[in-house]
């Protein structure tokens, strides 16, 4: 029998592939008990072994440049042990083969993995200015937009976790999983899905976050306060100066940006206009003696123009245009009203 202290992997692979000889597997089995270091390199072999079998044996690789590399990644064997050796390079050269795959697959896994951390797959940007828009976030949900509103989304592989950061005004609808976690960030507070459809107003120059819940249920709260549980036509509001949460009753037309639906029930004409301006880009001014008139109406998607002259004839206003600006003129409420 020969004698060589290099080949314990060769041993090592003719044992775990069955093609051992029984000097060679009362060998093995004695030198893995010798110390807690053979038995440690044992093991790391035989896990190759074992998750090789798994790998197409048709896949070619440069064995004996592999096999190096495999070298590198195993724990240091015992130093001048004189072990058995008897020739096994066609048998072992299935293991290399083997093994050489399962490295070209890890590398090829890790850089896939990093690559996907930030691919734009996973990452999508959502943004507008002077127009409203409805798009559909990569895990399926809805959501529309106000004016001036952006959302960064983008996906946690590992955490499984799908958040929307968002800077402006937006209604969600979400396509609910139980096996996903849906967050939306604004500013410092986070919203957590419950299964719902929701609004939340989140504009920088505002003092205040706003989430108002249609359908469903959502947490309302930040890193540091637990803030609120809200549920359907519920509304919560966070101070931020104060970082406090409340609850409230929401107001009608909250949405009305995205459905174009308002109602007011004896309103102001100075609360009726400010909700319409909020949502269209032509804007309707009144003078001082015509806000405190009182107004109980609804609109379901009409124009702007439409809505102008709908309030001109209910409180005997007159009506002109010039570029974006529809001016109402009239004498007062006082008089204009019977």
């Amino acid at each position: 029998m020969n004698t060589e202290s290099n080949h314990i992997e060769d041993l090592i692979a003719n044992y775990l592939s069955g093609e051992a000889t029984p000097e060679e597997i009362t060998f093995v089995d004695r030198w893995k008990n010798e110390s807690d270091h053979n038995l440690r390199y044992f093991e790391h072999m035989k896990l190759i072994f074992e998750k090789a079998a798994v790998i197409p044996a048709r896949q070619q690789f440069d064995v004996d440049q592999a096999w190096e590399k495999l070298r590198t990644k195993l724990p240091e064997k015992g130093k001048g042990k004189t072990v058995p050796f008897r020739s096994a390079r066609s048998s072992f050269n299935a293991f290399l083969r083997i093994a050489a795959g399962i490295i070209v697959l890890l590398a090829i896994g890790f850089f896939t993995y990093d690559f996907l951390r930030t691919d734009a797959v996973d990452s999508v940007e959502l943004l507008t200015d002077k127009t409203t828009e409805a798009d559909t976030l990569p895990e399926g949900s809805e959501v529309f937009l106000n004016r001036q509103t952006k959302i960064e989304y983008f996906f946690n592989k590992r955490k499984n976790v799908h958040t929307a950061k968002l800077v402006g005004e937006a209604y969600f609808s979400i396509s609910h999983n139980d096996e996903k976690t849906f967050i939306v960030e604004a500013d410092e507070t986070l919203i957590k899905d419950i299964g719902t459809s929701f609004n939340v107003r989140a504009y920088p120059d505002s003092s205040t976050i706003e989430v108002v819940v249609e359908d469903g249920e959502v947490m309302f709260y930040t890193e540091n306060n637990p803030g609120v549980y809200l549920k359907a036509n519920g509304k919560g509001i966070y101070d931020k100066k104060t970082k406090t949460f409340t609850v409230s009753a929401p107001e009608p037309n909250v949405a009305a940006y995205k459905t174009k639906f308002f109602s007011f029930s004896n309103n102001s004409l100075e609360t009726v206009i400010q909700n319409l301006n909020d949502v269209y880009s032509t804007k309707i001014m009144i003078g001082e003696n015509l806000k405190s008139c009182r107004l109980t109406v609804s609109f379901n998607d009409e124009s702007i123009e439409e809505i102008a002259n709908v309030i001109a004839e209910t409180l005997g206003l007159t009506v002109s245009k010039s570029d974006n600006i529809i001016t109402l003129e009239g004498k007062g409420c006082a008089e204009a009203q019977p």
